[in-house]
């Protein structure tokens, strides 16, 4: 959250002056104390982004093609939207339910606690709270059925904590307690205690079932503006703005007992305008108030790398697999993102109505959520949507006949065309292998199918470079009919291998039906065609039978007439010897 105290004099008549005097003389405080820049950290406030109109997306090595042509196809993407709250009430921080439904809202201009419908993107009710003048802090428990709400009582005093039953949607009661001017207070993960902070350094631990105040510590300077639990809530978090030259101060302490463990000047830092874990307890994110937003090391407040990404950096989302960090600009009215792998930032970014002073993921889309506060005389009204990059998978299409024209359609969500996002349409031939198609830059795309190309697959691939994500769509492909299969005319039975057609007569038989064979009495000369060789293989015939039937057939008309020819020599034989 942004130094409370600066709004706070905003709201006496002299936001105008403080907002830019600390924003500027506190970043250049803390560039003149930085140490040198470490390996991958930029050094100093950068210019506002520039626009970028190229339409291809980076690829995976980070190089973005040239734009192949003035005008890209339309690219329709979904990259979320401002949800309207009420009229000036300066919303100033929002939570989200475990299950990714709803929003709760707490605004400064307002003494009810807002709830959003993140899926219609509408406000659909709230929770008055009837005391004080707004609210500016709200946290939940785990299980999203208790909220505490910080009730303000004027411009630079608390009223107390409202305890809010969300499952019944109403107030359980609100403590009094003297917490100091308070402008934050976090609810413990089983909703039992929450931790509140206040500018004058005063941390206290409260039930949150009766708001007696079950431990209390007091840091010795002043100016202590955010906190944040670690994962296994057994320490407590708090920064300290500094004054000018002197940085600030970060301090850890047990969660229970508030016994402080640790409490270091950091010279080179100016202020702790947003904490903020993601998974890995060893990776503590902080937006510094002025241009950067730096990774901490949590137990000693080392900053390991700093980024600058623009001006007044109010509050802090970062993600541990991206290695990336998401943070609203204020003075530029945008949500800059810091990449901590190239040590600079994405010069893409995405556009809030005002000046957004909080920033929160939805734990179940990984979506953003802003809550603009704006300035006094700029008042927001508003919270912002900042939706995850996705496309969906493009449909099969059905065709009859090739030559013919089809469109693969790709809903887009999140991708913003420039600084190296978009989105391109691809093809593959074995679908392993996938090239860029040439200008096809849009929702859709239209081809010719034709019988060279399909079998080809079509996906869209896409980049967003303010959020780091890149992928690509499932392939979608043509169907045509399966080809008609070519008829085979079946051949002729062959009556030689039919088993139900008996074997005609043999070479040298009688076909009409003497059994005598017609042939010569007397030997057989080798190699005369009319003697064994012509009977081993007779004219039209395969010297190989075919079949067994076949083999049989022509070995009996064979025997047959050798048979036969035995039978008349024996005959002559016997009949010499009879003679003789």
């Amino acid at each position: 959250m942004y130094p409370r105290s600066i709004w706070r004099a905003c709201a006496l008549g002299l936001g105008a002056f403080l907002t830019i005097g600390l924003a500027t003389g506190g970043a250049i405080g803390a560039q003149a104390a930085l140490p040198p820049p470490k390996a991958g950290s930029s050094a100093s406030a950068p210019a506002r982004p520039q626009a970028d109109t190229n339409p291809h997306p980076a690829n995976a090595a980070g190089q973005v093609a040239p734009a192949t042509r003035a005008e890209a196809p339309p690219l329709v993407s979904d990259l979320g939207t401002s949800i309207h709250i009420a009229d000036g009430v300066m919303p100033n921080q929002v939570v989200i339910s475990p299950d990714g439904r709803l929003a709760y809202v707490s605004a400064l201009n307002s003494t009810a606690l807002h709830i959003v419908d993140l899926e219609s993107r509408t406000t659909i009710g709230s929770i008055e709270v009837g005391a004080g003048v707004g609210l500016s802090s709200v946290s939940l428990n785990a299980a999203g059925t208790r909220a505490v709400a910080v009730i303000d009582a004027s411009p630079t005093t608390t009223h107390g904590v409202a305890v809010i039953d969300l499952t019944t949607r109403s107030l359980s009661a609100i403590h009094t307690t003297n917490i100091g001017w308070s402008s934050y207070a976090q609810l413990t993960r089983d909703g039992s205690a929450y931790l509140t902070v206040a500018v004058g350094g005063q941390i206290n631990r409260i039930d949150s079932a009766t708001g007696v105040v079950l431990a209390s510590v007091t840091l010795p300077t002043n100016n202590s503006n955010s906190g944040v639990l670690t994962a296994d809530e057994s320490t407590f978090i708090v920064g300290r703005t500094g004054q000018g030259m002197n940085g600030a101060a970060y301090a850890t302490m047990d969660a229970h007992t508030l016994e402080i463990t640790r409490d270091v000047a950091t010279p080179d830092i100016w202020s702790y305008s947003g904490l903020a874990f993601d998974t890995n307890p060893q990776t503590l994110y902080l937006a510094e108030g002025g241009s950067r937003v730096s990774v901490l090391d949590p137990i000693t407040g080392e900053a390991r790398q700093r980024i600058s990404v623009g001006i007044m950096m109010t509050d802090v989302v970062g993600s541990d697999s991206l290695n990336r960090a998401y943070s609203p600009s204020m003075g530029w009215d945008m949500v800059m993102a810091a990449d901590f792998t190239t040590g600079e930032r994405s010069e893409s970014f995405r556009s809030t109505p005002v000046g957004a002073v909080n920033l929160v993921e939805n734990p179940v889309t990984g979506d953003l959520l802003t809550a603009d506060r704006g300035y006094t005389g700029g008042e927001g009204s508003t919270v912002t949507l900042i939706t995850r990059p996705a496309v969906t998978n493009p449909a099969d299409v059905h065709l009859d006949a090739v030559d013919q024209e089809v469109t693969f359609i790709s809903a887009v969500t999140g991708i913003k065309r420039g600084n190296g996002g978009g989105v391109v349409w691809q093809r593959s031939a074995d679908g392993k292998t996938w090239s860029d198609i040439a200008g096809a830059n849009g929702n859709e795309y239209t081809t010719l199918v034709t019988t060279e190309n399909a079998g080809d697959s079509y996906r869209l691939r896409f980049n967003d470079d303010f959020w780091g994500i890149a992928g690509a769509s499932e392939p979608a492909t043509v169907t045509l009919p399966a080809p008609e299969p070519t008829p085979t005319p079946e051949p002729s039975p062959d009556p030689s291998t039919d088993p139900g057609v008996e074997p005609g007569p043999g070479p040298g038989v009688d076909p009409t039906g003497d059994p005598s064979p017609s042939v010569t009495a007397g030997p057989i000369q080798p190699g005369d065609p009319s003697g064994q060789d012509a009977l081993a293989a007779p004219a039209g015939s395969s010297a190989r039978p075919a079949g067994g039937l076949a083999a049989t057939g022509a070995s009996l008309g064979g025997l047959a007439l050798l048979g036969a020819a035995i039978l008349a020599i024996g005959s002559g034989l016997i009949m010499r010897r009879r003679n003789a």
